[in-house]
């Protein structure tokens, strides 16, 4: 225990100690001087106890030597600049030591940013005589030691930029003559001690980048002498104290980076010694005090990064010292109201991220400006820039992200100092004028998102010190000027989005200093420029969206800085050199839909690759297993090639996989169980493969799976109850396999399915009622299977259903549900070929989003409703009890009867049928009778008589109704009877039919 903790603790007891032996008629002086008498007994009894008992607690200045040895005890001196201290030397001549000239008295030591680990020793607090204690930019850990408040000659205590811990010792406090404080840059916490308000005579006080909490202490406003208060990054709350106004001499306010709050006080502006006020990134409110005009010292002033609104107060270009004013990422509105004719030492302007309207004023810049960067980027401002022009002094211009219109001014090249140009996500209009080669200056140009339109002009490649150069998403044409390879300093291009055409500069290679190229989108082909592999510092090339042809150049093997490369849907075609095995530090490669074939082994030289496609190309072969090697592959789209045999089992090593696509190669066997270790996949497509074996039961333990297609595949056995696992799952696609079974009632789990597709299958089995828990439904496919029951009404509740619900070609029966139309997102019903029945339901009506129909090949019947109709005939074919339009329309009376009755109807029909036919059939014998008896008649030779025929047919007809009948035949009956059997069957004359009429 310290002197400072035994004086302490012995004078609370000494002061607490009962004095019982006093007389209470005693005079009030008399008993305070017998207690102050006491007092002092006891104290130099403790004093003495000090003493004798412990006498190495008693610090002099001829200990310092044992104490900084005890001090090196504690510490980790890996450089050895502490090798020197020892007790054969001198402790004046001790590294980092400084003593009083000719004396041996310690009054500084100084050991900063040596390399320095280990921890303050309490020991310390033996420097009895030191004034200045500067341990910073170190590595030392443990805590503050409380015993540095002992030694009361110290004015600066330095210990900033360590890795120190715990809370600041209240007894800093204690430390009157201190007039340097600086311990941030630690990883303190606590709050700020108010002790430090009692260091009266403190001048800094730098807390600044540790982890303190809690408010300001109203007590700093007591330290008149304070002219810096740094409390920057740390998660101070509350608001700025008024006590603080007792800070007069205050230079340097800065809380930057905390959790501050409230209204900046006005108060401020009655700091008039003030030069510096850093408010930034807190969350202060309110609009900007115009008493901060006052403040005629102030050459810096930030606001940035708070919730302030209002307008920029006029009384800000009062501040005629001021060279950074930083407004920026607030709610601030209005015009902007600054102007340089007074702010004439204004050196940076930045007002971005905030609600500001209107027109650069013309006022900003009225003569000669310091103004060297203004920011206004993310604001509403609009009209042009020709404001700015006048802003000679001009290096850095961020106008990005407004509403700026109009051409973009030629006279720019009155800014001969530009050296940044930002005006990109504007409306600029016109063409980039040829001027802008005069800015010898420029390093940055960034004019994306624009509407440019033209050609790039040549004088662009006078441009020596061009870094940058961002022209994408505008208009722009024409060829890409083999000029912009004399720009030697280029480092990124970026022309993605345009309409430029021709072939890439053949001396792009020149370029040295390029790392990233961006053509991506335009009109560009002919062949990829052998030079570009002479672009040895290039990581990202994306050529991709363009016509370009022939084969990658061998070149490319220089390219080994090259991470990212992307070549997709252009017409490149060839085997891939063998060479670009050598580019290690390749990352993302997407050559998709090009024409490249041969093998995939060239691409897989880097063991760092996190995306693969080569999506639609002609590669052949098997996959290698070096492609196993990138273990933090995400993507790995293979699809659309010639890829055959075994997915390899040592995909299932690529664990931080999220989309594997082996759709539409020739793969063949089993899918692997490894895959199972990919347990981040979110999609999962093998589609259009020849794989057998069954659907693996572990899928249902990728709980991340959002796309599953195995369709188009050989694959057999029944769906695995384990897929109502994978609760991510949007998209569930088993169609075109061989899988028989039920669907299991498991599927009602996946809550998050959009498309269900199982069709061309041999499932059976009822249509699950579950399905209707999967009511995100969008497309639902159950087709070219066996099954059969009712179709459930509950699939009536899947209201999201749009794209198609179709169960034709199964063996479902019953009536359609009548639920079914309340699914009024739907546009494609399909239910054909099944055995349904009974009448289509009104219902269906309401299906207003309804543009493809299939009832056909059922057992429909009734009348098509009206406003079904417009559906051509097909859509009902094969139902013979449907009518109306667009089939026959239906009978006048014609009403809908039961099938018994149907049959009944049936029946009587055959019986008449079968009656009329005999009837006729009799007719017919009774016919072909009398035509015989006439026959037989006329072969006796009898002709009838020219006169007297009366008798003769009497005795005819005496002989035929013997023959005949009897007598019930009708005279008129027998006359037509005669005459039709001699005109028609025996070929009498016309005279002679007309003779037997008359008789």
């Amino acid at each position: 225990m310290g002197v400072y903790s035994l004086y302490t603790s012995s004078h609370l007891e000494s002061s607490s100690h009962p004095v019982s032996s006093v007389p209470p008629c005693s005079s009030q002086l008399h008993d305070t001087i017998l207690a102050m008498a006491i007092q002092l007994a006891l104290f130099l009894l403790s004093l003495l106890f000090v003493i004798l008992l412990a006498p190495g607690c008693v610090a002099t200045p001829a200990m310092a030597p044992t104490t900084l040895l005890q001090m090196k005890s504690s510490l980790i001196d890996p450089q050895g600049i502490l090798s020197g201290w020892s007790p054969e030397a001198d402790v004046c001549s001790w590294h980092g030591v400084s003593c009083l000239p000719g004396e041996s008295i310690v009054v500084a030591l100084n050991l900063s940013g040596f390399g320095l680990s280990g921890t303050i020793s309490p020991a310390i607090a033996g420097l009895v005589s030191v004034e200045s204690i500067d341990l910073s930019s170190n590595s030392l850990a443990g805590p503050i030691p409380p015993e540095l408040g002992m030694l009361q000659n110290l004015k600066t205590l330095l210990l900033y930029s360590n890795f120190l811990t715990g809370t600041i010792p209240a007894e800093l406090g204690l430390l009157e003559n201190l007039k340097v404080l600086r311990i941030g840059d630690n990883r303190l916490h606590g709050e700020i001690p108010p002790d430090l308000g009692n260091c009266t005579e403190l001048e800094v006080l730098g807390l600044a980048y540790c982890q303190l909490s809690g408010t300001i202490p109203t007590q700093i406003g007591n330290l008149k002498n304070l002219q810096q208060l740094v409390l920057d990054n740390n998660t101070l709350t509350g608001s700025i104290p008024e006590q603080l106004r007792g800070c007069v001499s205050l230079r340097i306010l800065s809380v930057a980076d905390n959790r501050l709050g409230g209204i900046i006080p006005s108060f401020i502006g009655s700091l008039s010694a003030l030069q510096s006020l850093n408010l930034a990134d807190n969350q202060f409110s309110g609009v900007i005090p115009a008493e901060i005009g006052s403040l005629s010292s102030l050459t810096y002033l930030n606001l940035l990064g708070n919730s302030l609104t209002g307008a920029i107060p006029e009384e800000l270009n009062q501040l005629s010292q001021l060279q950074v004013l930083d407004l920026s990422r607030n709610n601030i509105s209005g015009g902007i109201s600054i102007s340089t004719s007074q702010l004439k030492n204004l050196k940076y302007l930045v007002l971005s991220d905030n609600l500001l309207d209107g027109t650069i004023p013309g006022g900003l810049c009225p003569g000669n400006s310091s103004l060297e960067n203004l920011f206004l980027a993310g604001n509403n401002l609009e009209g042009g820039i020709e404001g700015l022009l006048n802003c000679i002094s001009l290096r850095s211009v961020d106008a990005s992200n407004n509403s700026f219109t109009g051409e973009f001014p030629s006279e720019i090249d009155r800014l001969s100092n530009l050296a940044n140009l930002m005006l990109h996500n504007n409306s600029f209009t016109g063409v980039l004028p040829p001027q802008i080669g005069s800015l010898g200056n420029l390093e940055v140009l960034s004019l994306y998102h624009n509407a440019l339109t033209g050609v790039i002009p040549p004088e662009i490649g006078q441009l020596q010190r061009l870094t940058t150069l961002f022209l994408y998403e505008n208009q722009m044409s024409g060829i890409i000027p083999d000029e912009i390879t004399n720009c030697a300093s280029l480092e990124e291009v970026d022309f993605f989005g345009n309409h430029f055409h021709g072939t890439i500069p053949e001396r792009i290679g020149n370029l040295k200093n390029l790392a990233v190229l961006q053509l991506r989108q335009n009109d560009l082909s002919g062949p990829i420029p052998a030079s570009l592999g002479e672009c040895r510092q290039l990581q990202a090339l994306a050529l991709a969206d363009n016509r370009l042809s022939g084969t990658l150049p061998d070149t490319f093997r220089h390219l080994t800085q090259l991470s990212i490369i992307t070549l997709y849907n252009n017409s490149l075609e060839g085997p891939l050199p063998e060479a670009l095995f050598e580019l290690k530090n390749l990352t993302v490669i997407n050559i998709s839909r090009n024409r490249f074939s041969g093998s995939v082994v060239p691409l897989l030289g880097s063991s760092s690759l996190t995306v693969l496609v080569l999506t639609d190309n002609r590669f052949s072969g098997v996959i290698p297993t070096a492609v196993a090697r990138s273990r933090d592959m995400v993507r790995l789209q293979l699809a659309g090639n010639q890829l055959a045999g075994a997915i390899p089992a040592e995909l299932g090593n690529l664990t931080q996989l999220r989309m594997l696509d082996l759709s539409s190669n020739n793969f063949s066997g089993d899918i692997p169980s490894e895959l199972s270790n990919c347990l981040q996949l979110t999609h999962l497509n093998l589609e259009g493969n020849s794989l057998t074996g069954a659907v693996p039961s572990w899928l249902g333990g990728l709980r991340f799976l959002g796309e599953l297609d195995l369709s188009s595949n050989a694959l057999t056995g029944g769906i695995p109850v384990e897929l109502g696992n994978c609760s991510s799952l949007l998209k569930l696609s088993l169609s075109d396999n061989h899988l028989s079974g039920n669907i299991p009632r498991e599927i009602g789990r996946l809550t998050s399915l959009n498309v269900l597709s199982l069709q061309k299958n041999s499932l059976t089995g009822v249509i699950p009622s579950t399905l209707r828990q999967c009511n995100k439904l969008y497309e639902l496919s159950l087709s070219e299977n066996s099954l059969e029951g009712p179709i459930p009404p509950e699939l009536g509740q899947l209201s999201e259903l749009q794209v198609m619900l179709d169960l034709s070609r199964n063996k479902l029966s019953g009536q359609i549900p009548t639920s079914l139309g309340n699914l009024v997102k739907l546009e494609r019903l399909n239910l054909s070929s099944n055995q349904l029945h009974g009448q289509i339901p009104s219902s269906l009506l309401q299906l207003t989003s309804l543009n493809r129909l299939n009832l056909s090949d059922n057992l429909l019947s009734g009348v098509i409703p009206v406003a079904l109709s417009s559906f051509p005939a097909a859509s009902y074919a094969g139902n013979g009890d449907l009518c109306g339009a667009p089939l026959p329309r239906c009978g006048a009376n014609r009403r809908s009867l039961p099938s018994a009755m149907v049959s009944g109807i049936v029946a009587g029909i055959a019986i008449v049928s079968a009656v009329v036919c005999m009837a006729l059939l009799y007719i017919m014998l009774r016919m072909w009778s009398n035509w015989r008896e006439v026959s037989v008649s006329n072969s006796d030779g009898e002709e009838p008589p020219e006169h007297g025929k009366g008798s003769k047919c009497g005795a005819r007809d005496g002989k035929y109704w013997k023959v005949g009948s009897g007598l019930v035949v009708a005279a008129s009956e027998e006359k037509y009877s005669s005459s039709s059997e001699s005109s028609v069957l025996h070929g009498k004359s016309t005279e002679a039919s007309a003779m037997n009429l008359k008789g």
